[in-house]
């Protein structure tokens, strides 16, 4: 027979959900509003409103901004992190570029930029993962 499927957690489901809706993990999406000047106040309550959307979708516990804050690294290394973090533009058509993974052929699961005007423009670059 089949094995059968572990339950997920609310914190589980909930980091699914908002991988699926924002595109990345609440820590990261949190340190770019950071890096890119927007008030922590402000922040805090916008990150709510989307934790709470999310949450009430997906059936489970959102996981609030204190939550989110609490990393293991220090505060200033985020910053530092999510200062340095640039979107490459792309060098055809001028759009800025996505980053995405392979799903088939020679980048199956590799992470790579693509210009975010596919299916028009098919320019790609390879990523490059910064270490501090």
């Amino acid at each position: 027979m089949y094995p059968k499927r572990k339950v997920k957690s609310d914190r589980e489901r909930f980091l699914e959900a908002f991988k699926k809706k924002v595109g990345c993990a609440p820590e990261v999406y949190v340190r770019r509003k950071l890096a890119s000047g927007m008030n922590e106040e402000e922040l805090s309550k916008l990150y709510d409103m989307l934790a709470i959307e999310i949450a009430r979708r997906a059936s489970c516990t959102a996981i609030r901004y204190a939550d989110v804050l609490k990393t293991p690294e220090p505060k200033e290394l985020c910053m530092q992190k999510a200062a340095s973090f640039r979107v490459p533009v792309c060098e055809k058509c001028g759009a800025n570029m996505v980053l995405r993974t392979g799903q088939s052929g020679a980048r199956k699961g590799q992470r790579f930029w693509g210009c975010s005007n596919f299916p028009a423009c098919r320019y790609t670059k390879n990523y490059e993962e910064k270490k501090l």
